[in-house]
């Protein structure tokens, strides 16, 4: 008979201190604690999902019931260590916080923290999305929390923090816990499909590691996804294609055609057409060109870290090629006009992707044909170039006709504010 598939995320999470990734702010602090003896009651881990909270919670059971630490960790042999790990430990409670949220639960747990653990030096409760709790159970948890018996630990985590009483949080000792850098998650990921001889190109890595949005556990959670969709050779194109990320390619075609006014119009609004004949999801589609948009205008800037950036070097390359020389302001107006669109779109209440459509038809070619005026950054740009020739005495280029006509109104060199001298 074979044993259960384990999925990586759990295969593979940290159970010692010295594995938890990237958070050695409150790994530091509770090892400190526990070396010194000054080990507190109550601690409170916030941060967002998938980085650490309950891991380490229990990694800090762990700690306190090992019957022989090596080194500050957990011994991970000790029967302490192995009930904890094996999910069966009578001194180790996790509480969903979720579906345990009423006054009833609060009271039982009240009654359960006077007995003396069982086979443990401590009694471990471990409250996981503590903000679920109701005011009523906040409040009877209070004093409870502040004073538990000396053989007692409470460790409290949350995805919410803005939502947990500040009775709450003055009773414990509070750590946050940060989203872990895509770089990091990257390397993390290679080691671990290292580990399983699982071949993978390094930019597949980078949209994995994206997807997972600081996350080690999605990140897991998608790698195994990708192992499962693209077998035991992971390629970028594979990975993107299961991720439904709109290519490039069309963003920066899209792109193009809108700042050139003479661009033919079914080829502006071919990936409008091609998404919603494939049944994509259009609101997506315009939400993915906003996130492009912001991308270009950072690299016209000078910009180019691919963790800022959310794109390997490769298509950060292609991007400043192609729109480098692209006026800034046209760039930015283009993004405030998508982001109205967005906004529009939701503020509608649109039933279906047909209306959408059509919503988002009509913008491009109206946006399209706004986009052929003259921004100001480039009219300014335009006047600084005539006043630089004006000063050095040399004719300025006959490119446009500004010297000839300023928004229709004829202008001489010496009439020009400043240029005087």
């Amino acid at each position: 008979m074979t044993s259960a598939h384990l999925v990586f995320a759990r295969k593979y999470r940290p159970q010692k201190f010295k594995d938890v990734v990237r958070q050695q702010v409150a790994v530091r602090a509770l090892q400190n604690a526990l070396e010194s003896g000054r080990l507190g009651s109550a601690y409170l881990f916030f941060g967002p999902r998938g980085v650490g909270k309950t891991t380490l919670a229990r990694i800090l059971a762990k700690r306190v019931n090992c019957h022989a630490p090596v080194d500050g960790e957990p011994c991970d042999e000790c029967e302490s260590c192995i009930s904890i790990l094996n999910g069966n430990s009578m001194d180790v409670l996790e509480i969903d916080a979720a579906s345990n949220r009423g006054i009833h639960n609060i009271r039982e747990l009240r009654e359960n923290v006077k007995f003396q653990p069982m086979a443990s030096k401590k009694k471990v409760y471990i409250i996981d999305e503590v903000h679920m709790l109701t005011t009523e159970s906040f409040n009877a948890l209070l004093k409870t929390l502040e004073e538990p018996p000396p053989f007692v630990l409470f460790i409290l985590a949350t995805t919410e923090f803005n939502k947990i009483p500040e009775t709450i949080l003055s009773r414990c000792l509070v750590f946050a816990l940060r989203k872990v850098p895509l770089k990091v998650v990257q390397e993390y990921l290679r080691d671990m499909c290292e580990k399983e001889s699982i071949p993978v190109e390094e930019e597949a890595l980078f949209w994995i590691a994206r997807r997972g949005d600081g996350s080690v556990r999605d990140s897991l959670s998608f790698l195994e996804q990708a192992v499962t969709y693209c077998g035991k050779n992971i390629t970028t194109e594979q990975v993107k294609e299961l991720l439904g990320a709109v290519p490039l390619d069309l963003f920066i075609g899209l792109t193009e055609n809108l700042l050139n006014a003479s661009s033919d119009v079914n080829k502006l609004l071919e990936p409008v057409h091609d998404t919603f004949a494939t049944g994509g999801d259009l609101g997506r589609f315009v939400w993915e060109y906003l996130d492009f948009l912001r991308t270009a205008i950072h690299i016209r800037h000078g910009i180019e870290d691919p963790e800022f950036l959310g794109l390997p070097g490769t298509e950060t390359q292609k991007i400043r090629a192609l729109f480098g020389a692209v006026d800034p302001g046209k760039l930015t107006f283009l993004f405030d006009s998508v982001y109205e669109l967005l906004s529009r779109s939701y503020a509608l209440r649109l039933r279906n992707s047909y209306e959408t459509r059509v919503l988002i038809e009509i913008e491009l070619l109206s946006l399209r044909d706004r986009l052929s005026r003259p921004s100001i950054s480039g009219i300014l740009t335009r006047l600084n170039r005539l006043g630089a020739a004006i000063h050095q005495g040399t004719a300025y280029s006959p490119e446009s006709d500004l010297q000839k006509k300023f928004l229709g109104t004829v202008i001489e060199p010496g009439s020009i504010p400043g240029l005087e001298d």
